[in-house]
């Protein structure tokens, strides 16, 4: 299996559904609509059904749970047609993300005021320094289904949290998610603290690789991640019905 596989397997695993079903080589999965990831179909490999037919049952079964029909596409899956017919039916393509990855080699050292916290304390300040971006509980069953070690991290600085990140641990391979800073404390180093204090954490635990995903767009994170070793192993993207 080569490496961007394994990351794509892995990544899914570390960002589980509530429920899913499995579909001629496509993953359908469901979580009362929490992030795109989490309620979107992705095609594994090609199987045996008719694109066309595949592409219907997709939409009734999103239909059927009041969801829009989203399709994630990723390179390292490269089913032939799929991109191109979804398009034909005005599924426009968006949040067009690089997953990149590093070996964990060099030593990391955790921030002073970086401390690991209970989930639920960590669910509170993810979602108080990142408003608007859903349901808590859900959020906190997506999480809790995760098999795998988990690491929720935050960071201090003049008394109060400022950042926060999460990592994912399966196996030797470390997922870092959810890493944000407050709107107002941006552009002082907090996210390469958080971000640096959970690669030591992983390698306290013995991680070989740690790998996370990027929009694009957000080119301050890209330069981050950069800084830190990262690199660009695949992208992924979206594809939503047009409104």
């Amino acid at each position: 299996m080569s490496q961007a596989r394994l990351i794509e397997e892995t990544s899914l695993n570390a960002w589980p559904a509530l429920n899913s079903l499995l579909y001629d080589g496509w993953i359908l999965r469901f979580a009362d609509g929490y992030t795109k990831r989490a309620n979107s179909v992705t095609p594994l490999y090609t199987g045996e059904l008719n694109i066309g037919t595949k592409i219907d049952y997709c939409e009734e079964q999103y239909g059927r749970q009041g969801l829009r029909s989203i399709f994630r596409l990723a390179q390292v899956n490269n089913i032939a047609g799929l991109d191109t017919r979804l398009a034909a039916r005005a599924y426009e393509q968006i949040d067009v993300t690089s997953v990149q990855g590093r070996p964990l080699r060099q030593e990391f050292e955790p921030a002073a005021q970086a401390s690991v916290v209970e989930l639920a304390a960590w669910l509170k300040i993810f979602h108080a320094l990142n408003p608007g971006r859903g349901d808590v509980e859900t959020h906190e069953a997506i999480l809790r289904r995760i098999v795998g070690c988990l690491c929720p991290m935050v960071l201090a600085a003049g008394g109060s949290i400022v950042a926060c990140g999460l990592g994912v641990l399966q196996g030797e391979y470390l997922g870092l998610f959810d890493i944000v800073t407050r709107d107002s404390e941006r552009r002082k180093g907090y996210g390469r603290e958080v971000t640096e204090s959970l690669l030591a954490w992983g390698q306290s635990q013995e991680a070989s690789y740690a790998y996370l995903q990027v929009m694009l767009s957000n080119t301050a994170a890209q330069a981050l991640y950069g800084q830190l070793g990262f690199g660009e192993r695949y992208q992924y993207w979206y594809r939503v019905p047009q409104q």
